[in-house]
């Protein structure tokens, strides 16, 4: 056993100085001598200012460069001298072949898309309107209580807020009485209209001077009642506020019906302002037909 291992110590330490000598020959081999060195001489800067200046084109993008340190810190002595010139100089040629990054081919991508065509105005579709407010609520009403003197008044300032209309007039042998509280006629519409400024002094607001019936042009009413007690009750309330010269008359006539056809909630609230010039008609609501 012991000439075995001595046998073996022996081989390993001969391989090991074949492979020893055999790369120090490489590298001394590698050594080239200098050629013609008493030629060399060192320039002035005169000239080298004689000499023809070379342009050098700047590169778009650097290339890296291999540092020769790198190299030889990253490989073993043995490594570096058995590898050729053209294995270490091949990472600098892949490098060289990279391409640089074409920036005007990613400049003229955002071009390529082309900018929507406009329409002739002619040919634009008409954009229709968003139906976000709800259908107007509408309803119909039955006004009545008026006599054939005042219904074609009442039916007119209906119609003069767009409200249509629809007047229904019956005559029977047995006609509804009506008691009207009133001043007489004036002379004039002046003198009618000063004598509704002292009423407004007195504190009487509810009541309107006749313009449409000739007969009682420029008389002052202040109500038409079905029952005469309430008749009664107003006159003495206008008296204990000043008002003289109040007559109490009754009214005789044909029944008037209006109907008020697709009536909206602002043209209601209008023709409830103007039902003080009709204290006696009576407005309902009743279903649309």
């Amino acid at each position: 056993m012991k000439r075995l291992f001595w046998i073996l110590l022996l081989a390993n330490v001969a391989v090991f100085a074949y492979f020893k000598h055999d790369a120090s020959l490489s590298a001394v081999s590698s050594l080239k001598p200098e050629i013609h060195p008493e030629q060399i001489k060192l320039l002035s800067a005169q000239a080298l200012a004689s000499y023809p200046k070379r342009t050098v084109a700047v590169a778009s993008t650097p290339e890296p460069v291999l540092q020769p340190e790198v190299v030889a810190a990253n490989t073993s002595p043995v490594m570096a001298s058995n590898l050729s010139k053209a294995d270490i100089k091949a990472p600098e040629a892949k490098v060289a072949e990279a391409k640089p990054v074409d920036t005007k081919s990613s400049e003229a991508r955002p071009s390529e898309t082309k900018p929507a065509e406009k329409l002739p105005a002619d040919k634009i579709p008409p954009v229709k309107p968003a139906e976000t407010h709800a259908a107007v609520q509408t309803a119909c009403y039955e006004w009545s209580g008026f006599n054939m003197a005042r219904v074609t008044e009442a039916a007119s300032l209906a119609q003069q807020i767009n409200i249509k209309t629809q007047t229904n007039m019956t005559s029977s042998g047995q006609e509804s009485v009506r008691y009207w509280i009133y001043k007489p006629p004036l002379a004039t519409a002046e003198a009618a209209q000063t004598k509704a400024d002292e009423l407004r002094k007195l504190g009487v607001e509810d009541f309107f001077i006749v313009q449409d019936d000739p007969k009682w042009r420029n008389a002052i009413s202040f109500g038409v009642f079905r029952d005469e007690k309430l008749a009664d009750k107003l006159m003495a309330d206008l008296k204990n506020k000043g008002v003289k010269l109040l007559i109490k008359a009754t009214r005789n006539g044909g029944q008037a019906v209006i109907k008020l056809q697709q009536v909206s909630p602002q043209q209601f609230a209008s023709l409830q302002k103007s039902r003080s010039h009709f204290p006696d008609s009576v407005l309902k609501e009743i279903p649309c037909q």
